[in-house]
């Protein structure tokens, strides 16, 4: 991979890694405002998964990435 390419995709990942957090954000709120005595059952857990995911899932490209682009220094 060149330097350029390599700048590219860390680029595009960490701006992954920030449209997945700018979500985690968007969703906190509601989170929050849950209360208490909330049923499990009435949660918008699929929303909750989906978010989680997508950061998760950036997180780790990003990880990946770096340790290859470190490995190749």
């Amino acid at each position: 991979m060149s330097d350029a390419s390599a700048v590219m995709a860390l680029k595009n990942a960490w701006n992954g890694v920030v449209a997945a957090s700018d979500r985690v954000r968007e969703v906190a709120a509601s989170v929050q405002g849950l209360p208490d005595e909330a049923a499990v059952k009435d949660l918008d857990l699929e929303t909750y998964h989906t978010v989680a995911m997508a950061q998760a899932n950036a997180l780790m490209a990003l990880r990946g990435l770096v340790e290859q682009l470190r490995a190749k220094v």
